[in-house]
């Protein structure tokens, strides 16, 4: 999705491109970059990393972690704000400690009406996940 600067996120760059072979395949893109630009909007960050780990037999919504890096370091909470929300969107998360490798991660060029978005959807899911 393009930005109000006209640049636009690498992560969803490669989304149009996997929608444009394969439109019924899922894929992770978009949670990543809602998740990612939650995180910002939330605890006031310049730039967050999500990084997504998959084992290479993970297919859907099976994912093996996920790890927020915030330079210079990556806060234990930002990470569990980060597990929740992915949970709250219907993920599962399994470390089965097999190889894995990292999905690519979100670069934050959104625009600022995507990033309400994102929080919206993000805020939501979490209230529903966490209700009875």
């Amino acid at each position: 999705m393009p930005s109000e600067t006209g640049t636009c996120c690498v992560l969803q760059l490669a989304r149009q491109r996997r929608l444009s072979v394969h439109p019924d395949q899922f894929g992770m893109e978009q949670d990543i970059c809602d998740v990612t630009l939650w995180l910002i909007e939330k605890h006031g960050l310049s730039r967050v990393h999500v990084w997504v780990d998959r084992h290479y037999t993970q297919i859907g919504r099976e994912i093996a972690g996920v790890t927020v890096m915030t330079s210079p370091s990556h806060p234990a909470r930002l990470t569990e704000a980060a597990h929740e929300a992915f949970l709250a969107l219907g993920y599962t998360i399994e470390d089965t400690r097999a190889d894995i490798y990292g999905h690519q991660f979100c670069d934050g060029r959104h625009s600022k009406h995507e990033t309400i978005q994102a929080y919206a959807r993000i805020d939501g899911a979490l209230r529903r996940w966490r209700s009875p």
